[in-house]
């Protein structure tokens, strides 16, 4: 990258030198074209007011030439020099392409290189104004040398070479210092994606700036962080499935082992058998909830116009048998009665199903009194689902994490050092039924004190 932005440099630098010293050359060039093509047309002036008295016209021609630094001849309509400020023309015929032109009228210039020097020459006509018409009685021939412009110009290119030199330096070390800059912070995304690619999940890129590349950085690092949580996820389902599969295998290789020892009675059987039923029923149940969790992104919604209200007494009546037997007491404040909104009935039991049995596994032994309140609350431009416990409640760290698969509350510490039961997915099912829906889902909690999810559905 450095040396495109130095070839870059150099290209500009040459570019803007080039255009200078043109510029240069062609201003000064035509402010002597000018300056010569006025002592041209006084001297063809003088001469025309002096052609009676010839030795005073090359006087006069001899000091134009000299204030002119310049070669001066009049020649007459034959072509003929009459004067020469340097006296070695006088007499010869000159039939240069100035001259001719100037004879016709028209004034003519011309850079040559003559002897390996470079000369400018023009000419002008001398007209003779006879009352009836304008005649061309002769030209003036002037010839100036540019190699005190011409070394100007060589001087200049070298002052030019030495500024770009310096600037050119100075702008690849400002670029050497200013790529570097840029490209370390990517040097270390660039190394912290083969660290990821090698497995390195979690790795953090060091922020050193706030502008586009920090911001870059932060996107990197939460990535990061965010492919870290997901592979640990992926590996406490996994163990955690691996767990619950194991157990029924072992309790019906037990079982199947009992059964070949020894002569039992067809009630033994029986009972073994059943005892096989149902730890294959529970397999069943721990891979339809595997397949559950494979399959939260393709949920389909039957959408139709509902009671929001009727759907929370259902839900609470079907829960009520449950939480009784488990010592907590469901309280319902349904002001949303007679509401209807545009949702799938079954899915928002499922959502309010699995979060009330949140509730009520998570309850704190330590406490007298379990409660899980249930609010349907009518705001008018929204409808509010509010269900609260004091159970154990949720570390705030852990809040960020509440909703994502695999994700477990008391795979950490926490009060009672409970075992739940559970494949973690079932927050990330509510989470992706209520996105499906429209609506929004928040979570509050503190440890010992409880829990409280709100579910904000627009009407």
């Amino acid at each position: 990258m450095l040396i495109i932005y130095s070839l870059i440099a150099v290209l500009v630098f040459s570019i803007f030198g080039v255009l200078v010293l043109n510029n240069y050359k062609s201003k000064q060039i035509k402010n002597e074209e000018i300056r010569l093509f006025q002592t041209a047309n006084i001297v063809a002036d003088t001469y025309k007011g002096n052609m009676e008295d010839i030795i005073f016209a090359r006087i006069m021609v001899k000091s134009y030439g000299k204030q002119a630094n310049a070669r001066i001849l009049v020649v007459d309509a034959n072509k003929k020099v009459l004067i020469d400020n340097y006296n070695s023309y006088i007499g010869k015929t000159l039939d240069n392409d100035e001259i001719k032109s100037s004879l016709k009228g028209k004034s003519k210039s011309g850079l040559y290189n003559i002897e390996q020097k470079n000369v400018l020459q023009l000419s002008v006509p001398i007209t003779m104004n006879t009352g009836l018409e304008t005649k061309v009685i002769g030209a003036v021939l002037i010839s100036a040398s540019m190699e005190s412009i011409y070394s100007d110009i060589e001087n200049l290119k070298k002052d030019i070479l030495k500024i770009s030199s310096f600037a050119l330096t100075i702008s690849i070390v400002l670029t050497a210092i200013a790529t570097n800059s840029i490209t370390k912070p990517l040097r270390n995304l660039s190394y912290g994606v083969k660290r990821i690619a090698s497995g390195d999940l979690g790795y953090k890129v060091n922020k050193g700036s706030r502008d586009e590349i920090g911001q870059l950085v932060d996107s990197f690092n939460n990535m990061s962080h965010r492919l870290y949580s997901i592979e640990k996820n992926r590996k406490d389902f996994i163990n955690s499935i691996s767990h619950e599969l194991k157990t029924p295998l072992t309790s019906i290789r037990a079982l199947i082992e009992s059964l070949s020892i020894g002569n039992n009675d067809l009630e033994t059987y029986d009972e073994y058998l059943m005892d096989i039923y149902e730890e294959t029923k529970r397999m069943e149940d721990l891979v339809n909830y595997l397949m559950g969790s494979l399959k939260l992104e393709d949920i389909i919604l039957d959408i139709n116009k509902e009671d929001i209200g009727q759907i929370i007494d259902e839900t609470v009546k079907l829960m009520e048998p449950y939480a009784e037997k488990n010592n907590v007491k469901l309280q319902l404040n349904n002001e949303v009665k007679g509401i209807v909104v545009k949702c799938d009935k079954n899915r928002v039991k499922e959502v309010l199903i699995n979060l009330i049995d949140n509730s009520i596994k998570y309850k704190d032994e330590k406490k007298n009194y379990h409660f899980i309140s249930i609010i349907g609350r009518n705001n008018g431009d929204n409808i509010t689902l509010i269900i609260e416990d004091n159970g154990l409640g949720i570390k705030k760290e852990d809040l960020t994490n509440l909703f994502e698969r695999g994700f477990r509350v008391l795979e950490g510490h926490v009060p009672n050092d409970k075992s739940i039961a559970g494949y973690g997915i079932g927050l990330a099912l509510v989470k992706n039924i209520i996105d499906k829906h429209g609506w929004s889902i928040s979570a509050k909690s503190t440890i010992s004190q409880g829990s409280t999810f709100t579910i904000t559905i627009p009407v």
